[in-house]
């Protein structure tokens, strides 16, 4: 099984994995262990942490190495670490597999999801996301599937697409 196939597979493993009110903690015990695992600390906003546990059950060796010292609970902070390390290959297209970061307006607030296909003819990828809800907000209750535009004009108070980190050596 691929990176790519990996990533999907285990984070749809994760939907409708809910949290408690408040970002106190998850409904499902091992889950808020796995995410306590990746770095979760109670009452933060978990996107990108959700985003750091699949990476961490993916990448092995020398991948895994560097996503240690450039992944956090910060979706803007890990892409432009991931970026500066060069270890891991960054991006502006979609493919599935990739992590998808957001930025709200210009930052530095963002959210994450791992980009489970993307379709250019009708500019939209379906993601899977942590921290998400229905109405599609970076601030929300469980694990979801999400579909969001590829790309559209920059709205000060929605999300943007800051770029991709593709789960593979940069070459």
């Amino acid at each position: 099984m691929t990176n790519i196939e990996k990533a999907i597979a285990y984070a749809s493993w994760y939907i409708g994995r809910k949290e408690k009110p408040g970002n106190t903690g998850f409904i499902d015990p091992e889950f808020e262990a796995e995410m306590k695992a990746a770095g979760w600390i109670r009452g933060n906003p978990w996107c990108a942490t959700f985003g750091l546990l699949i990476v961490f059950k993916i990448l092995v060796g020398k991948l895994l190495a560097s996503a240690k010292k450039t992944f956090n609970a910060s979706a803007k902070q890990t892409f432009d670490k991931t970026k500066a390390a060069g270890v891991l290959q960054t991006g502006t297209i979609p493919e599935p597999g990739a992590i998808c970061i957001f930025l709200h307006g210009h930052g530095p607030a963002g959210h994450e999801g791992i980009v489970e296909a993307v379709n250019f003819k009708t500019n939209t990828m379906t993601l899977i996301e942590g921290n998400t809800n229905a109405s599609g907000s970076r601030e929300g209750d469980q694990v979801a599937r999400k579909l969001r535009t590829i790309t559209r004009p920059f709205t000060a108070t929605g999300l943007n697409v800051y770029g991709y980190i593709y789960l593979r050596e940069k070459q």
